[in-house]
């Protein structure tokens, strides 16, 4: 069940491994006896051995610099329902608690720069207030210690075992080729995102705010929109973006484990539903009305489906590149 709080920390991407630890080691401890949420009731193992009931709240651990952190303390602590944090270089550098105190005392607010920032309150608030910084660190290591394609080429079908991807048939009628070559265009996309878990949400490069969970986010409101919207004629707004919010699709994928599941679920319930549409049409002439298009077909809806993940499947290409070095078609 989703909670209806959050609570993120976002540290700076200039900070070294060891001090990004103890920067969110000193906001747990800050921010632990701030939040209104009672701690979870001990739990015991299958041997009977207590475990001490830990915090409910997934917690993401996003980057920034230190001129967004500045801006994220300022918006964050600005609103009356956000409980904000600040580990500052004013601290930082301090002896003890008593050389902070007497530090900060002295130190112009203006002048004071901030290393960490814990965000904690409504799941929409924070979620708006840290949509846009990417995961820490902002460089993904490789999970495996060979470079990006080393031993592998990268023409090579990833993973070669079982993958009936390049089945689709080549000769016949039109409606099984080009459902065919469109199932093989979502697998593309879900072998593409196989494997991880939050590091979906990881960014391309500056100024892009493209990732895996960006695409699955707006493929599920591509299919929805051709499929249920326009030619089953269904009142179905997209599901991730709006006319107020158009990049809610990308810009809304953060690195939480309810957006990431609750992404594939809308995805996967948007292609079930668009298969069975398809699958039932006695043809493929079938029309429905499009603002933007006018008057189409399935035939050119599923024509159009396939371009639109080709596309974004050659941006999953070099995102997963970029997480952990995997390469293939």
């Amino acid at each position: 069940m989703a909670l209806p709080t959050k609570l993120v920390l976002v540290i700076s991407a200039d900070l070294p491994a060891a001090w990004a630890v103890n920067a969110a080691a000193v906001l747990g401890l800050s921010m632990g006896g701030r939040l209104p949420v009672p701690p979870a009731p001990d739990a015991k193992d299958a041997s009977g051995g207590l475990h001490a009931g830990l915090n409910p709240h997934p917690v993401p651990v996003l980057s920034a610099t230190p001129e967004q952190l500045r801006g994220l303390y300022a918006k964050a602590r600005a609103r009356e329902d956000v409980v904000t944090v600040g580990f500052n270089e004013v601290a930082r550098q301090a002896r003890d608690y008593d050389d902070y105190l007497a530090a900060l005392a002295a130190t112009p607010g203006e002048e004071i720069d901030f290393v960490a920032v814990a965000v904690f309150g409504p799941r929409n608030r924070v979620t708006a207030l840290t949509k846009r910084f990417p995961l820490h660190p902002p460089e993904a290591e490789p999970r495996d210690s060979a470079s990006p394609g080393e031993g592998q080429r990268r023409a090579e079908i990833w993973p070669a075992a079982g993958d009936r991807r390049f089945s689709t048939p080549a000769t016949g009628d039109e409606r099984p080729m080009l459902t065919e070559i469109l199932r093989a265009q979502r697998s593309t996309l879900e072998l593409k995102c196989s494997g991880l878990e939050s590091e979906l949400a990881r960014r391309s490069v500056e100024p892009s705010t493209l990732s895996l969970l960006g695409l699955v986010r707006h493929l599920a409101d591509v299919e929805r929109r051709w499929f249920r919207r326009v030619l089953a004629g269904q009142d179905a707004p997209p599901l991730f973006s709006s006319a107020t919010d158009p990049d809610g699709d990308f810009d809304g994928a953060a690195p939480d484990p309810e957006a990431v599941a609750a992404a594939w679920e809308a995805w996967r319930g948007e292609v079930t539903f668009a298969q069975a549409f398809t699958a039932g049409a006695p043809d493929l002439d079938v029309e429905g009305h499009d603002d933007w298009r006018g008057t189409v077909s399935l035939r050119w809806v599923l024509i159009h489906l396939i371009e639109e993940y080709a596309r974004h499947n050659g941006h999953a290409d070099l995102l997963r590149e970029r997480i952990d070095g995997a390469v293939g078609l």
